[in-house]
């Protein structure tokens, strides 16, 4: 696997992308709201709170993401799961439907191209987590 002279498959690669993406998009999404809601409120004790809950867990698996450690991608997965969760409850709060929506659709396209990265991976490399 970290043979530079073997190639992984394309459906490895274009995976991995869409989930670094994805990632990082839903990281910057809380990061922009929380500036929205920095202007709306000027709070700025709760909005740093409040952001600092939402991006702490999901900037522990950071390093794992880059090494492409293939737990770490697991893991996001089962984490995924519960961010989907809230998104869902913030998407049928009127006020903050927009937001729940475009988080709930970054988590869903985030999952999906983690299942797809640990399938392709495991049937590839033929190895278990």
């Amino acid at each position: 696997m970290n043979d530079a002279t073997v190639q992984a498959p394309v459906i490895i690669e274009k995976s991995r992308r869409v989930v670094m993406l994805s990632f990082y998009a839903l990281l910057a999404i809380f990061s922009a709201y929380g500036l929205v809601q920095f202007i709306r409120e000027g709070n700025l004790p709760a909005v740093v709170f409040l952001w600092t809950i939402k991006v702490i867990p999901l900037s522990i698996f950071i390093p794992g993401l880059h090494k492409r450690h293939l737990r770490t991608f697991a893991w996001l997965s089962f984490v995924s799961l519960l961010y989907f969760v809230i998104g869902v409850q913030t998407a049928f709060v009127e006020a903050t439907r927009v937001y729940g929506i475009i988080v709930t659709i970054t988590l869903s396209v985030l999952f999906c191209a983690l299942i797809v990265y640990i399938r392709s991976f495991r049937n590839h490399y033929k190895v278990s987590l």
